[in-house]
This record gives structure tokens, sequence and C-alpha cells, in this order.
């Protein structure tokens, strides 16, 4: 895919792709938000900022998942810029194996191991806060967490508001169904959070520039919601986990690759988890195996 570069507002810019990268012009060069999925992109990246004599000083990363990373090392390499990250996330940045071993739960095999979920290495250079100023730049960070440990939005001096993976479009919602959260009680205090959020525009990750969110948080969370409602109805009587997520599957026909049966199947025991948590659902074991039910069923 050959990538374009997108005016917004003032001196912030879009480069759009399956993973859109933000791009802020200072005086000394050219601050990232995120790099794209991977060596490609990050040359393409290169080459567009170098038709306009803008030298990358700076990636901040929202969060350490593979297509938001994938970019940073060719990046790096070529103009030793600094990488930026919050605590929780530069681990996965410096050691990306850490994203399939984290997903598969043990050391992961080599189908684990592609672009998708592994990025490149690279080499972080500072931490950040969550929130607030980021390092000496007019940028400012905003915690977003759940979909990821420590996701951060960025917002640019222009009321330019990059949001991560913080809200997925309807169009993936639709054809997915079950987007990726690690900790689903810190997504939905998020979306709490988000309305009450102003900014010019708003990116996402995955979709379009837009003026209003507000939409597009409704869709996020009534789909939480449905998928919430959907688990609890599996669970009136005891089940497995392999149950659970073939319910799923077959409840929204959805046919899994490799990768998506481990994105799919984290999710639904951070759905799992929440629902324990919240009193809704007991967890016991038995004949060797994990069970899952409503209380009081």
């Amino acid at each position: 895919m050959k990538l374009a570069l997108q005016k917004i507002l003032g001196n912030t810019y879009m480069i759009s792709a399956p993973t859109n990268i933000g791009v802020y012009v200072t005086r000394e060069g050219a601050i990232l938000i995120d790099s794209g999925n991977d060596k490609e992109a990050g040359r393409q990246i290169v080459k567009l900022l170098k038709e306009k004599s803008w030298d990358v000083k700076m990636i901040i990363n929202t969060h350490s998942n593979a297509d938001h990373i994938g970019g940073n090392d060719y990046i790096q390499k070529r103009s030793n810029c600094r990488i930026v990250a919050t605590q929780p996330e530069a681990p996965f940045i410096q050691n990306p194996v850490l994203e399939p071993a984290f997903l598969w739960g043990g050391f992961p095999c080599s189908t684990f191991t592609s672009k998708f979920l592994m990025a490149t290495p690279s080499r972080v250079t500072d931490i950040i806060p969550s929130s607030g100023k980021i390092l000496d730049t007019d940028l400012e960070a905003i915690s977003l967490p759940g979909h990821f440990f420590g996701m951060i939005g960025v917002k640019t001096p222009d009321n330019v508001l990059f949001l991560g993976d913080a809200l997925f479009p309807e169009r993936i919602i639709s054809k997915y169904h079950l987007c990726f959260f690690y900790d689903l009680a810190a997504q939905l205090q998020t979306l709490e959070k988000l309305e009450t959020l102003e900014a010019e525009i708003f990116v996402p990750s995955h979709g379009i520039l837009t003026k209003s969110i507000k939409n597009l948080i409704t869709i996020n969370r009534n789909k939480i919601q449905e998928i919430i409602s959907t688990l609890l109805s599996f669970c009136e009587k005891p089940v497995a986990f392999h149950q659970i997520l073939e319910g799923i599957r077959n409840k929204y026909n959805i046919t899994f690759d490799a990768n998506q049966y481990l994105l799919a199947s984290s999710t639904i025991k951070s759905y799992l988890t929440f629902l324990s948590e919240k009193g809704d659902l007991e967890i016991f074991f038995s004949e060797g195996n994990i069970f899952w039910k409503k209380k009081n069923c």
C-alpha cells in the first residue's frame, strides 16, 4: 500500500495507513505518533518526510502492539530518533516477543511470531507518564488504558487528538465483533473518559478522522455490552473455555486464522475476568478443568 501525507490542522498531519500515523512538525523536525506496521511502512514514512525536508526527531508510541511499532527500527536506524513510550509498554517495544508470548501464555511457536504479532525490536530512549506534557515537546499524553497495558492518546497543540486503539470503527466491529481488549474494566472507564475529552479533530488508529466521536463511543460500548450478554447466556450451566470460544465463533460466524484465534481467546478471558470480578460469574475447578457459570445458577 502506497502511503500519503495528509494535512489535518496547523502543523499536524496524518499518514493514512492500515494503522494511521500522526506527524507533528516543529522547527527541529518531525515527531511521529506511532510508526506503522512494518519496515516497509517505516521506509515510506522516511521517504515522505524527506520530500518535505523533515527529519524524524522522535516517535511517540501510543502502545506496543506490532502494528503501531513496526516501523520503529527502520526509522530509528536512519535518523537516530528518540522513541518514547509509557513504562508498561516499553518492554514490549524493546522485546517484541513479549506480545505473542503474553497472548499464547508460553514460549510462542513460529506461527505466532510473524510481523502481525511481533515487530522488530527498537530502543526506547524515554519513559513518559501516561498523562501530561510529553518531555520537551508541546504535545500532551492522555491515559487511555484498556486495549493494552499503558496505552495513551496524544494531543497536538493544533487540538488534534490521536486516539490509538481506544475506539474501533464500525466496519471493524461489524466484521470481527470481538475487538481485542486486555482490561475490560479499564476500557469501559476509558469510554466514559472519552465522552469528556474535547478536540477539534479526533484520529482513531484504524478509522477516519472525525470531528465527533460520540456515535463511535456508543457503537463500541454497545458491542461490549452485547458480548457480555452473550457470554452470560452461555454460562447458564457450567461451561469450559473451549465451549465459550466455540459459542462465540458460531454466534458471529467468525472464521479464525491462527492470529485471530489467539487474540479472540485472550479477549474472551479478559471478559470472563471482568464478569468474575464483578460478581456475575464464578470460576471453579472440576475433573481437571476450569469451568465458568453464572452466579446463583
